[in-house]
């Protein structure tokens, strides 16, 4: 997660979200009905996967002029893909006169409220001269076991996250230039804003978003098996009629973002 893509960002917290409830319990459903359910064509991301949904109506609130409504789906496929986007962005970023990075296996993980990740990153800094025509040559060398913990969380009907915690163990190597911390931090920091800035990421993925809906919040849990289940509220303004259309499209359409 540290020097990160957009794409890699956006699809782990689109896909995982806030870890702070479990999803199955009663109270969560009380005048909800289920309006769909099967397997769904999804790409949050950029990630197109097929996945098992449901979606769940509040008609309580829908009485009242109210369109609330409970996306549902096992989310697991989707650690195992990220986990190779981070080594492949590490690997892809091999500068012949600047950075170089490498890393070990990264390890994502889901503590109440936040999405965590860790690896061994070492960062390497080649000079080419004063003038870049010279043959590189290294200048420095430094290492460190790396930990990242996000924040997800909706704030104004728009998703966003923040870096809620960082920090650099079992360091190796000494660099007065460019020191690991700066940098991973500087990357990890440039790229969440870039996401939070992005519409693409922020907004209610369609049909959500064509159908006048927001986010409310996000929830979810890591069961006994280890699979990680999503729950993504919705809210718009409108009745209970319009709660067929919303099926229909997710049926036809799938969901995109």
């Amino acid at each position: 997660m540290f020097p990160v893509s957009r794409r890699v960002t956006s699809s782990i917290i689109a896909a995982f979200a806030i870890f702070t409830a479990p999803v199955g319990a009663n109270a969560q459903w009380i005048g909800h009905e289920k309006i769909y359910e099967g397997p769904t064509d999804v790409n949050l991301g950029g990630r197109p996967v097929v996945a098992d949904i449901a979606l769940h109506a509040d008609m309580n609130a829908a009485a009242k002029g109210v369109r609330r409504v409970a996306l549902v789906t096992d989310v697991t496929p989707f650690v195992a893909d990220t986990e190779r986007d981070l080594k492949a962005w590490v690997a892809a970023h091999q500068e012949r006169c600047g950075e170089r990075w490498s890393a070990g296996k990264p390890v994502i993980d889901f503590p109440p409220g936040a999405i965590s990740f860790a690896l061994h990153i070492e960062l390497a800094y080649y000079t080419c001269g004063l003038n870049g025509q010279d043959e590189p040559s290294q200048l420095t060398l430094e290492g460190g076991d790396v930990s990242v913990v996000l924040k997800p969380y909706v704030e104004g009907g728009k998703l966003q996250t923040r870096l809620a915690d960082f920090a650099i163990t079992n360091r190796s190597g000494v660099s007065k230039y460019l020191p690991l911390e700066f940098v991973v931090r500087r990357v990890l920091e440039q790229e969440l804003n870039k996401l939070n800035e992005n519409r693409k990421f922020y907004r209610a993925p369609n049909p959500f978003n064509a159908e006048g809906y927001a986010y409310e919040s996000l929830t979810g849990m890591k069961d006994e098996e280890g699979r990680i289940v999503m729950t993504a509220r919705f809210r718009g303004k409108g009745d209970a009629s319009e709660y067929g259309l919303l099926a229909e499209r997710v049926s036809e359409e799938g969901l995109t973002q």
